[in-house]
């Protein structure tokens, strides 16, 4: 499918919504990155984001509107609360969420370091993960730049890990195997 100067495509599966929630963890590339989730994901779905996105003019109202968490990086208690907060579209209203563990887009195009506090999260709460890897929208959109460049766009589902999969793991080895599954499907 053509999307303005980007033709997108989505590799695998979402999991059906009635098998959720999920908590849709993938690769921070660029602003292009909503668009991507919101074009392969055909059901309603929340967002956690970092709280700065919400002061973008257009782009802060939406996500304002759509009922998306502000999340801080430099308060952890304040954070601790907003995914307090979070817990109950998950297991009260069933509703799926999305969030990037790397907690900001790639200035290098590089996978950064995934930060533990989606993974506290996900134990909290012991929804399915759902890793996904996200392929050229960096080279579509830079952090450090509002060009947009033509290209190829692609989301690709991997395979869900499960709240029985992860119960004896730690918040840490957790992180590590989302990381090494959301690595694995960015590979060419």
């Amino acid at each position: 499918m053509m999307s303005g100067l980007q033709f997108f495509t989505v590799k695998g599966k979402v999991p059906p919504k009635k098998n959720g929630p999920y908590l849709f963890m993938f690769n921070h590339e660029s602003m292009f990155d909503v668009l991507m989730l919101a074009g392969a994901i055909p059901y309603y779905i929340n967002a956690i984001g970092w709280e700065g996105v919400f002061k973008i003019p257009l782009f802060g109202y939406m996500a304002k509107r759509y009922g998306a968490y502000s999340i801080t990086h430099d308060n952890t208690d304040k954070a601790k609360e907003t995914l307090k907060a979070a817990e109950k579209i998950l297991l009260v209203d069933k509703n799926s969420m999305v969030l990037s563990p790397e907690g900001q887009r790639t200035i290098t195009g590089e996978m950064g370091e995934f930060k533990k506090g989606g993974f506290h999260f996900a134990k909290a709460t012991k929804v399915t993960i759902v890793p996904i890897g996200l392929i050229g929208a960096y080279r579509a959109n830079k952090r450090t730049s509002w060009t947009i460049n033509p290209g190829r766009l692609t989301l690709a589902f991997g395979n869900p890990i499960t709240a029985d999969q992860y119960a004896d793991l730690s918040v840490e080895q957790l992180r590590d195997l989302t990381k090494d599954k959301i690595s694995k499907l960015i590979k060419p």
